[in-house]
C-alpha cells in the first residue's frame, strides 16, 4: 500500500512542478492509516485534502493481479485523489464517478485491458458525472 501511494504521488509533479510529491504521499498515507479506502469491488481510493494540493487531480494505477491493500482487502485498481481544502463538492463528484466506472462491467473490463493513456482517458470520459 505504502509503495503504491508513493509511486502514484510521484506522478503529480510530472504534470505540474508545483506539486510536492512527498507532502502528498504523507497526507494520503496518514489518511489511509486512519481508515482504509479499499472497496469490495477491487479498488482503493486513497486521498489527500489539504492546502498543499494545488487543484483537484487524481493519479490512477492498476495491477493485473489483485494485491493486498489493508487488512483482508485486495485491489486491482488504485485512484490517488488530491483536492484543495475548498474543493469538497468537486472531490465528491470525482469519487462518485470513479465508483460508477468500477460498477460498469463493460467499462471495467476495458479499464483492465486498456493499453495506452489515451485509451484510459477515453474510458474515464465515458463516466457520467453529476453536475
Amino acid at each position: 500500500m505504502e509503495g503504491v501511494i508513493r509511486e502514484l504521488s510521484s506522478a503529480f509533479p510530472r504534470s505540474d512542478g508545483r506539486w510536492d510529491a512527498e507532502k502528498l504521499h504523507h497526507a494520503a498515507l496518514e489518511r489511509e492509516r486512519q481508515a482504509s479506502t479499499a472497496m469490495n469491488y477491487g479498488a482503493a481510493f486513497p486521498h489527500a485534502r489539504s492546502g498543499a494540493c494545488i487543484r483537484l487531480q487524481f493519479a490512477f494505477g492498476r495491477s493485473p493481479e489483485p494485491f493486498k491493500w489493508s487488512g483482508p482487502q485486495r485491489v486491482n485498481f488504485v485512484f490517488l485523489n488530491a483536492a484543495p481544502d475548498d474543493e469538497a463538492m468537486g472531490y465528491l463528484k470525482l469519487v462518485s464517478g470513479m465508483a460508477k466506472l468500477l460498477k460498469e462491467p463493460v467499462l471495467l473490463e476495458q479499464l483492465k485491458t486498456a493499453v495506452t493513456a489515451r485509451e484510459l482517458m477515453e474510458l474515464f470520459g465515458k463516466v457520467p458525472l453529476r453536475k
